[in-house]
């Protein structure tokens, strides 16, 4: 995501930076009072999220068609389906997630029970992105009420009318002693970071990213950064090229490429380059018409700022558009747009489309020979990317690629599906984020894994050589406790075994130390 305007979050909103400091004092207050750690609060604010996302659908499909002319059927495909999700399976899958996991017991503490136990962290913060306004806000605060936790919203403050539909419906549905939703400028936000906090949770850009974690360092609050960054797509001569096509066509437009994992660049092999792009330029056609202002399926981008930043990179590289380039500032429309460099990789480099992540529809693409000479290098000398894209039937291809590089999540034959996996933990890397979430995941992301020892008395004896006075007897059977070979398969013995199924093993050993005494 670029870097935001002077005027990000001018929105006034319903909430005033002087509030803000008894707003988190409330939350505070009732998490302290164990409002929201037994699984009766959890479940049913689960289920009143899953009520909200149900009764409220119109009402945001509504509002985010206002803030970027997004259909209601991309914003159910890509938003409410996935938040309604993510609901379904933390309710059904709760009581696992809450339960301690038992681990293995080593040899020095045994006879014991250890134990992890899930906590909640407290009050945590969670600050939304515009470009998937719905999401981006509340699949983060479903895995911080799952977790036990008081959780306060602030939702992306370009995407205004979204925010308020989510603000009127959170205050309909929640408990808003322990869930809150607050909307204003960026001094609200401003407060926000002033306030102590025991987790901050944002999705945006590297640069407010870099805000954020600063803000958390003063306090030492932990911090999860969901950013973004420019992730190539690597079209190999194995690919199934008309696949290929239709599902990178999606990747780049839907959403009007605003979104943080779309396809940012591709890089395609020479065999297959020029087939390639005219596929690409047909699949347009075929998705949003000979004219994309006209279709509902094609949205706007969000600002007229945005609108600007996208038109240089428009008029940057006019000899090298294939395909769109049509804008209207007056309807915030960039036409779906396509720049093929060839094989003139310098200019592709130093193109203005090359210098940030593009956001908006616009798909640049070059041409190599040569996979490890060419398109490797040019990936890692960049930040680490939010995803990898890679179209190939060539098996060893595509798994040569993916361990030669690095990013968040990568894709074989798709782009940007990974996240709707709520057993794939989604996360960037580097510059692309720090941190992770999605179904179980979201769950470790919010709780504490607290490690826990119980141990009993009645054995004590049986250690007595930890005690001083020290002598070469006690180092001797010292040195037989913590015997690494023994300590390890211990271990694992005692895991496999479960805990309390160990005494009678753990009464023996006792036994014979104690014979070895007298």
């Amino acid at each position: 995501m670029p870097k935001p305007t002077a005027t990000a979050g001018s929105n006034v909103g319903s909430t005033t930076p002087e509030s803000v400091p008894a707003l988190v004092d409330e939350l505070r207050a009732s998490f302290d009072a164990d409002a929201t750690r037994s699984r009766e609060w959890r479940i049913g604010q689960l289920k009143a999220m899953a009520k909200l996302l149900e009764e409220g659908e119109e009402e945001l499909t509504k509002a985010v068609y206002a803030d970027s002319g997004k259909s209601p059927f991309e914003c159910k495909l890509t938003e409410i389906a996935l938040a309604k999700q993510e609901c379904y399976d933390f309710i059904q899958e709760l009581d696992e997630m809450m339960a301690d996991e038992a681990v293995g017991t080593n040899l020095f503490t045994a006879p014991a029970e250890s134990v992890i136990q899930k906590d909640p962290l407290g009050v945590v913060l969670v600050i939304g992105a515009w470009n998937y306004s719905i999401l981006l806000a509340l699949q983060p605060v479903i895995g911080a009420i799952a977790a036990g936790n008081s959780v306060i919203l602030k939702p992306g403050s370009y995407s205004v009318n979204a925010g308020d539909a989510i603000e009127r419906l959170m205050n309909k549905y929640m408990d808003t002693s322990t869930v809150k939703c607050v909307t204003g400028n960026r001094h609200v936000t401003s407060a926000l970071l002033e306030c102590r906090f025991d987790l901050m949770f944002f999705t945006g850009s590297p640069y407010v990213g870099k805000i954020i974690a600063q803000a958390a360092a003063k306090q030492l609050c932990p911090v999860v950064l969901e950013l973004g960054g420019k992730s190539p797509v690597v079209v190999d001569k194995s690919a199934n090229l008309e696949v290929a096509a239709r599902r990178l066509v999606w990747g780049r437009f839907v959403n009007c490429g605003q979104t943080c994992v779309a396809p940012d660049y591709a890089c395609v092999h020479a065999d297959i380059a020029e087939r390639f792009s005219a596929l690409l330029q047909k699949t347009v056609k075929d998705f949003y018409t000979e004219n994309p202002k006209e279709t509902p399926w094609f949205a706007r981008v969000i600002n007229d700022s945005a609108f600007d930043r996208l038109k240089k990179c428009v008029d940057d590289s006019p000899d090298r558009l294939i395909c769109g380039g049509q804008t209207d500032k007056s309807q915030r429309y960039i036409a779906p747009s396509i720049f093929d460099f060839k094989k003139d990789w310098s200019a592709f480099e130093s193109s203005e489309l090359m210098q940030d992540e593009i956001f908006g529809p616009l798909l640049p693409i070059v041409t190599y020979d040569d996979l490890d000479a060419q398109v490797v290098p040019f990936i890692r000398a960049r930040p680490k990317p939010l995803a990898m894209y890679i179209f190939a039937e060539d098996r060893a291809m595509y798994d040569g690629l993916l361990r030669k590089t690095t990013s968040g999540g990568a894709i074989v034959n798709d782009c940007m599906v990974h996240l709707s996996n709520p057993d794939l933990p989604f996360g960037g890397v580097g510059d692309s984020g720090q941190g992770s979430y999605h179904g179980h995941k979201s769950f470790d992301t919010f709780s504490h894994r607290k490690s826990v020892l119980k141990r009993g008395t009645a054995l004590d004896s049986a250690f007595w050589f930890r005690y001083p006075p020290y002598n070469n007897t006690k180092m001797s059977l010292l040195d037989a406790a913590f015997n690494m070979p023994l300590n390890f398969y211990f271990r694992r013995a005692a895991h496999f075994l479960g805990d309390k199924k160990n005494l009678l093993i753990l009464l023996l050993i006792a036994f014979i130390v104690k014979q070895q005494r007298k």
